[in-house]
């Protein structure tokens, strides 16, 4: 080529456009740009001082306890309300006064709390995406399984948003239950066989069995025509291995499919008139809210009505060993004797005999470690009365103990092997 000018005439322009490039994006470049990495690090910090705008479930409490409460004992307890009502800073603002509540009026404090049928279908609308055990239904099958004849009333005429199912306990204080399978998350119809009867079929957990007695009972009830367990004792599952079972006995919960109202027709389920059907709404505060189990207990199944919801505490698996020793008769409601050997099973044949009184010295003696799962270390004391055996200078007097072999007395409290801790 003879000329080769504009060749480098264009490189040069590159080169050019690629240095002012680079001069410039030093000029322009914040302070604070990758100090931790490839972005603006001053930015987390302007955008923490910003002025929330979703409020917390807790700023809601302040005013509104009453709904507070209702709201963190049933199944909504996770949902923060400005799911459903918004942002709410400017109602929380206004209501709050001072300066930030000069320039805000009361229609802008306002907070939408009409509840559409959309709004709930929005996270109830049945979807194949959804995991299966996620509450969700297809709105033409619901009202048609309730006899609703008019098609756009709204979940809210049965359903409160803040209790939705009308629970008696708190949904986090619900019995924990290993993860209940039905055959229709898997089947198009319910199988005539049972699982067990199919070779090689994956183990799941059904409500027979390990409830067969109140399921046989169940079958012969009335309710077994139309509703399945999982109807009214809904599962929630909490994560891969376990979940929480629902046990709804709220007179409310039984009202979702057997209050008449206008817009159900007069078939079945039987329709009644509430409260009239039982007096009047004094009757019913007088009465516990089981009242409807009350009565109807045998048109259900077996049932204990007067029995507590949620007899463990939060923490029971470290509380009632010692809770077992002083309420052992409330425990043989629903445990028998020997129950406790189902889970401490290396211990199972160890029972307490009617003789213990006399023979628990030489037991002891051998399956020392056996009397502490129940009794804990050192329990012989607050029977006997005894203080601390060891006196203040015991460092230098057990080995006048031991040297006058003596050892099994030691040994009443440490093992063979407690020595070999210090020597």
């Amino acid at each position: 080529m003879k000329n080769k000018l504009h060749i480098f005439l264009f490189l040069i322009v590159i080169f050019s456009v690629i240095i002012i490039g680079i001069i410039v994006g030093n000029i322009l470049k914040p302070d604070s740009y990758g100090e931790h990495g490839h972005y603006r690090y001053d930015a987390v910090n302007e955008i923490q001082a910003q002025p929330l705008i979703n409020q917390d479930i807790k700023t809601c409490a302040e005013c509104h306890d009453n709904i507070y409460q209702l709201h963190e004992k049933d199944a909504h307890y996770n949902v923060p309300c400005v799911d459903c009502h918004g942002p709410c800073n400017l109602h929380v603002a206004f209501y709050k006064g001072g300066e930030a509540a000069a320039n805000i009026s009361k229609e802008q404090a306002y907070v939408p709390k009409e509840y559409k049928l959309e709004g709930c279908l929005y996270c109830h609308r049945k979807l194949k995406a959804k995991p299966s055990d996620y509450p969700q239904i297809i709105q033409e099958d619901h009202y048609k399984f309730l006899h609703v004849i008019v098609h756009d009333t709204k979940c809210i005429e049965c359903h409160s948003p803040h209790e939705p199912v009308f629970l008696l306990t708190e949904v986090r204080q619900s019995r924990i239950h290993p993860i209940v399978y039905r055959c229709t998350e898997c089947h198009d119809t319910k199988p005539e066989k049972s699982y067990k009867e199919v070779q090689g079929h994956p183990a799941i957990f059904e409500c027979s069995d390990c409830h067969k007695a109140i399921v046989d009972d169940f079958n012969t009830k009335p309710h077994h025509n139309y509703v399945e367990c999982r109807t009214c004792h809904l599962y929630h599952k909490e994560n891969e291995t376990t979940g929480r079972i629902y046990k709804n006995g709220n007179a409310k919960f039984c009202l979702l499919c057997h209050e008449k109202k206008p817009f159900k027709d007069d078939k079945y389920p039987p329709k009644i008139e509430w409260p009239s059907h039982v007096g009047n709404a004094e009757i019913i505060i007088k009465s516990n809210e089981k009242i409807c189990l009350t009565c109807h207990e045998d048109k259900i199944h077996k049932m204990n009505v007067n029995f507590r919801e949620n007899p463990h505490s939060k923490n029971w698996i470290t509380e009632h060993r010692e809770y077992g020793r002083q309420n052992l008769s409330t425990c043989q409601k629903c445990h028998q004797m020997n129950d406790c050997y189902s889970c401490h099973m290396k211990h199972k044949p160890l029972s307490h005999t009617s003789d213990w009184k006399t023979q628990h010295p030489k037991f002891a003696e051998n399956n020392k470690q056996s009397c502490e799962i129940c009794h804990g270390t050192n329990a012989c004391f607050s029977c006997h009365k005894l203080e601390m055996p060891h006196p203040k200078d015991w460092d230098e007097k057990h080995k006048d103990v031991v040297a006058q072999k003596a050892k099994d007395f030691c040994y009443r409290c440490h093992n063979e092997d407690f020595c070999k801790q210090c020597h």
